[in-house]
């Protein structure tokens, strides 16, 4: 029986690591058929595959291409103290309208030490945020159940996302009960080791990832398209 072969090999890593020594456009320069090769090229057919899988289990996805959810690896310096010119990872947002909608899909990233795999909203508007707060204050054990559920807390442990000190007086009895509707932010996010990156299985990891957090996507997206 034959074996799908591997979509990525270790120079993906090695790659990796020359350029967190050397990030400069020089060493980049020197060797950017290596990033090509076995960066770029394995990662835009990966994802590839990743976009046809999700749209297996979710509608919305069929109409994405690579380019709609494959970050640059070139920094935006432009208001950035650290002027170093290129990211130290691969990574792709995959949602229904591409990386940027605000969508929360699927979130794969990949470096020289690990792979994370995740979701949610991690930049929400203030109207968004409100209406998502009031989705939850409505239901405040329902979104607490939803972490808590072993599919999810089994993959991903718990919501993370930067907090509100203070928050407005009709939301204050749900966060007695549930306190991350003080959170600015609602994402997941599950580590595995650089190994995982080079495994066979890698599309059927990232997508028991996807569907363990189906749930809580959906609770998200209904409450940020509530207004």
């Amino acid at each position: 029986m034959s074996v799908m072969p591997k979509h990525f090999s270790s120079q993906f890593h090695s790659f990796f690591q020359g350029l967190e020594a050397h990030n400069d456009r020089e060493w980049y320069a020197e060797h950017k058929k290596d990033y090509e090769d076995h960066v770029r090229d394995p990662f835009k057919a990966f994802v590839t595959e990743l976009i046809a899988a999700c749209a297996e289990n979710e509608p919305g996805f069929d109409e994405l291409a690579p380019k709609h959810c494959i970050f640059r690896i070139h920094r935006d310096t432009r208001f950035s103290k650290d002027k170093t010119p290129y990211k130290l990872h691969a990574s792709a947002g995959i949602a229904p309208g591409g990386k940027k909608s605000g969508d929360p899909g699927l979130y794969f990233h990949a470096d020289a030490h690990k792979v994370m795999i995740g979701g949610g909203a991690y930049w929400v508007e203030k109207e968004d945020l409100y209406f998502l707060r009031e989705k939850i204050a409505a239901d405040p054990m329902a979104f607490n159940a939803l972490m808590e559920d072993p599919g999810f807390s089994g993959h991903y442990g718990a919501v993370l996302g930067e907090r509100n000190v203070r928050l407005p007086k009709e939301f204050q009895a749900a966060a007695e009960v549930c306190p991350h509707i003080m959170n600015k932010q609602f994402f997941y996010m599950a580590e595995l080791p650089a190994k995982a990156l080079l495994q066979d299985n890698l599309v059927e990891q990232v997508m028991a990832h996807f569907k363990a957090a189906a749930p809580m996507r959906a609770f998200l997206r209904s409450g940020l398209q509530a207004g």
